[in-house]
């Protein structure tokens, strides 16, 4: 039976449909949508739908009328529905929704997340359903064949009493003097071999039994101290030279007079319990996914290649290996393609390491490598240059292909006073420090790395300090028109200049910083620097009068009901005209309270400012806020951009947005842009402005002044 199941999805704005079809993408679901109720009746006939995904506020037919309809219709009453709407949150429209036979009501923007689970709940629930009416239908046919045969088993009952006095295991009686003198039926269901083959060739069992379990098996039919209570379990090979697994009881026998009468022996077919308890033991030590070493079998082969390499004086190597942006994958294609990604790279890890290394998977998108026998520390380069160079080469999964990076950190070990424990976590310490130096890279471990550790708290701690000593700075992406190339204006990003460390990852401070408050003391230093910085331009440069400096709002600043003060102040001392200076605010954060987002966007256009919506089309938001909204741009996430070449769903989407955002009168910014033919193709949807690696990464004050300099 299929395991698709029909969802309907009913909105009047396309795109909409098109982020939920996103959202739901690889889940195995049949999206059917429908822009109004008309319309989604006109589907019911030839669906059978497992939930249904209804907007509230429609032309025409609205949610409300149209979940009646359904609840009116004998075939469609049990479907249960599901509202998406970004109406008010007051109770009476919830409980109207509810009285109509609603089960959920999710308000937009939907998080991903719960949308997927709870759709995919009641998808469940209705496969259940279609296997539960299977399973019915089986066992009314199952009754009626029983039902006509039940005089023919009538008939056979005395046929069927005859079976049944044989025992299912397979018995067998030896007597005093070692003959065969019984065995049951059942030794040919397990061995192949009938009754009497058995009987005309006495030694036939010690033949069949497995050449490593010969001698216990000897060992134990010949034991006369064995209990009842003891088995042995040992290996056959049936007719078919299969092996068989079987468990073997003895039992003395003797007459009423206490005269010894020989051996029962009772054989039980165990296979399918080895094979599970094989499975047991192996998923204790290896990954469920791919089949590779977990970390606990990795560390006893590393455990015993540091004994090897002690007693011969040869090296051994850990190697520690991260995905880079991998949990980007499970975001938009699902964790379907991350996995069978994360099997293929499995596959190509143990393809270049030689038979006598290890690959093993630690976590979701790490492994580790031991490499063993290495006669010089040198001598492990190589063959890390080419575990390194093996992710250059593209993997396809599902028709989709990626080109993959990771960050290797790795360590070498030899001696009698290894700590292999201590040799795997220097290895991802050395990782740790390839992703802090920009992804993408080998670095070997050494010991002054962990003198550069820092936790949370430090960097709490440190942050602290640094807002206090203005070792914070902005760097300056140019932000280019698509049209022409012409330099449109720049984005300001902040980067933290440690006095001893240098230049600190984003990744580093950034999230401490929103989680402690402290981005808003850090954006406020931002906004100050980036308005001087483009003042300055425009006095020295003609060509920068037209420029615009593009600064980000964190949640937090949003927020503070200061902010638009704040940002006033800054423009009246840095002089800058407010039409030049544009801040950003992901879609995440306006939508999290869409009125009271409406009114702090109000307050900040009255100065006279540019507003953008960052990261769009990662949220969920509603066609009816965005219109209210006194926005001016909406910028694409660059997780759509840097799909596009791969996806051409991808591209519909942004055609969508471009055109939704053109016919409410908005610029269109695309960030992440890394080729040509992204450009070109971002252009060719009318797309406004980009950004990228493609033009230049974030530059500091002075290199972004030559763009100023050049600019026309």
């Amino acid at each position: 039976m299929s395991e698709i199941v029909d969802v309907l999805v009913v909105d009047d704005e396309r795109i909409n449909l098109k982020l939920v079809e996103g959202i739901l993408r690889g889940q195995d679901l049949n999206l059917v949508t429908a822009m109004s109720g008309a319309e989604a009746l006109n589907l019911l006939p030839d669906h059978d739908f497992a939930v249904a995904l209804l907007d509230v506020m429609m032309p025409g037919m609205d949610g409300f009328e149209l979940a009646e309809r359904l609840r009116g219709s004998e075939a469609t009453r049990n479907i249960p529905i599901i509202f998406i709407t970004a109406i008010s949150k007051e109770q009476r429209h919830v409980f109207h929704g509810y009285e109509l036979g609603a089960v959920d009501y999710l308000f937009k923007p939907v998080e991903p997340e719960i949308l997927r689970g709870k759709t995919n709940i009641f998808a469940e629930l209705h496969r259940h359903k279609r296997s539960l009416m299977e399973t019915t239908r089986r066992l009314e046919a199952t009754v009626a064949e029983l039902e006509a045969s039940r005089e023919a088993l009538a008939r056979s009952e005395q046929r069927y009493r005859m079976v049944a006095d044989y025992n299912y295991d397979w018995e067998s009686w030896i007597g005093p003097n070692g003959s065969l003198r019984y065995i049951s039926p059942s030794c040919e269901r397990i061995s192949g071999y009938s009754p009497q083959r058995f009987l005309d060739e006495p030694d036939l069992m010690q033949r069949i039994v497995h050449r490593e379990d010969l001698n216990k098996w000897v060992q134990f039919m010949q034991d006369d101290t064995v209990g009842d209570e003891e088995s042995l379990d040992f290996r056959i090979g049936d007719i078919n030279a299969k092996t068989k697994w079987l468990s073997l009881v003895r039992h003395s026998i003797s007459s009423d007079k206490g005269e010894p009468l020989g051996l029962r022996l009772s054989m039980r077919d165990i296979t399918n319990r080895k094979l599970v308890e094989s499975k047991l033991q192996h998923s204790n030590f290896h990954d469920p996914l791919t089949g590779l070493p977990n970390r606990t079998l990795f560390l006893e082969r590393l455990n015993r290649a540091a004994e090897r390499c002690a007693r011969s004086g040869e090296f051994f190597a850990v190697l520690f290996i991260n995905m880079d942006r991998f949990q980007a994958v499970n975001d938009h294609y699902g964790h379907s393609v991350g996995d069978k990604l994360m099997v293929r790279i499995g596959v190509k890890l143990q393809q270049t390491v030689r038979p006598i290394d290890t690959v093993a998977r630690f976590g979701s998108d790490e492994f580790g490598v031991l490499i063993e026998d290495m006669p010089r520390r040198s001598d492990v380069r190589p063959l890390i240059r080419l575990i390194f160079d093996s992710f250059r080469e593209p993997v396809e999964v599902d028709g989709i292909t990626f080109t993959l990076s990771a960050s290797i950190g790795y360590d070498v070990g030899a001696g009698t006073e290894v700590d292999t424990e201590e040799v795997l976590h220097n290895a991802q310490v050395a990782m740790n420090e390839a992703k802090e130096e920009g992804k993408n890279r080998v670095t070997a471990y050494d010991k002054r790395m962990r003198e550069g550790m820092i936790n949370v708290l430090a960097v709490e701690s440190e942050l602290n300090r640094a807002l206090v000593a203005g070792e914070f700075t902005a760097h300056y992406q140019p932000i280019v028109n698509l049209a022409d190339g012409s330099l449109y204006g720049f984005e300001a990003l902040a980067r933290w200049n440690h006095p001893e460390r240098g230049l600190v990852s984003p990744g580093e401070f950034i999230p401490v910083a929103e989680e402690t408050g402290q981005i808003v003391t850090l954006g406020s230093q931002i906004l100050e620097e980036a308005c001087t910085a483009m003042q300055e331009w425009t006095r020295r440069y003609p060509a920068a009068e037209n420029l615009t400096i593009a600064v980000n709002i964190s949640a937090k600043q949003f927020a503070e009901s200061s902010l638009a003060a704040n940002v006033e102040r800054v423009l009246k001392r840095t002089g800058l005209r407010p039409g030049r200076l544009k801040l950003e605010i992901t879609e995440t954060v306006v939508m999290l309270d869409a009125i009271k987002s409406v009114n702090q966007l109000k307050t900040l256009k009255n100065l006279g400012i540019l507003l953008s919506i960052d990261d769009f089309g990662t949220g969920y938001s509603s066609m009816s806020y965005l219109q209210r909204f006194p926005t001016d741009q909406l910028k694409i996430d660059l997780s759509f951009v840097q799909r596009m070449e791969s996806s051409p769903e991808n591209i519909e989407i942004i055609r969508a947005i471009v055109n939704m955002a053109h016919s409410l009168r908005l610029r269109v910014v695309a960030e992440g842009i890394e080729t040509e033919r992204q450009r070109d193709l971002l252009y060719s949807l009318q797309c406004d402005y980009g950004q990228g690696y493609l033009y230049s990464r974030p530059l500091p004050r002075e290199q972004a002044e030559d763009f100023v300099k050049d600019s026309k």
